[in-house]
C-alpha cells in the first residue's frame, strides 16, 4: 500500500473519529455544558491527545479538518471563530507533545515512555494550548462573556476528558502488553 494512501487514511480516521466524539460528547454530558462548546467534561480533548500520540502530525491535520464540520455549526458568523479555533484545538495536543516528548524514535519507544507524569503534562499543556487559544480567538472575535469563567470551565472540563481517557489508553496498553 502506497505511504500517501495509508497517512490520508490516518487522517481521515482522525477527522471522522474527532466528529463522533463531538457529537458523543455532547449526548452524554450536555448538561455540563457551560455556554456553547464549552464543557466542565470534554473528553474529545483526551481524544485528541490519543490520536495525536498515535498518529502524530496526521491526527493534527485530522482533527483539524474534521473540526471545521463542527465549528461550522457553533460558530457560523464568526470568522475568526470558524476559521482559527479548529486549527487550535487540532493541534493543541501535537504542539504539547512536541514540545514534552523526544523526537527520536518509533511508535512503540515513545509510547513506552509515556509515564504518568508525562501523561498529565502532555494533557495540561495542551489544554492550557487550547483553552487559551479558544478563549483568546473568543476575545479577538469580539463575543461577549466571562472570559476568566471560560477559560476555567475550558481547562477544566480539557482535563477531566484527557486525563480520563489517556489513562484508560495506558492501562489497555499495559492489560494488551501483559497477555
Amino acid at each position: 500500500m502506497p505511504l500517501i494512501v495509508l497517512r490520508s487514511g490516518f487522517v481521515c480516521f482522525c477527522a471522522l473519529a474527532g466528529i463522533a466524539a463531538w457529537w458523543v460528547n455532547g449526548f452524554f454530558f450536555e448538561r455540563f455544558e457551560v455556554i456553547e462548546g464549552v464543557n466542565l467534561i470534554y473528553w474529545p480533548h483526551g481524544l485528541r491527545v490519543v490520536l495525536t500520540i498515535l498518529f502524530e502530525r496526521y491526527a493534527a491535520i485530522g482533527l483539524s479538518l474534521g473540526a471545521y464540520v463542527v465549528v461550522s455549526m457553533i460558530w457560523p458568523e464568526h470568522f475568526l471563530m470558524r476559521w482559527l479555533a479548529p486549527v487550535t484545538g487540532g493541534c493543541s495536543a501535537y504542539i504539547a507533545m512536541r514540545m514534552l516528548l523526544p523526537r527520536g524514535g518509533d511508535m512503540s519507544s515513545r509510547i513506552r515512555g509515556l509515564t504518568p507524569s508525562v501523561l498529565i503534562a502532555i494533557a495540561t499543556v495542551s489544554a492550557l494550548l487550547n483553552a487559551g487559544g479558544h478563549t483568546m480567538l473568543r476575545i479577538a472575535s469580539g463575543i461577549e462573556g466571562n472570559h476568566g469563567q471560560e477559560f476555567a470551565a475550558m481547562l477544566l472540563g480539557d482535563l477531566l476528558g484527557a486525563l480520563a481517557l489517556l489513562y484508560l489508553f495506558k492501562f489497555s496498553i499495559r492489560y494488551f502488553q501483559d497477555k
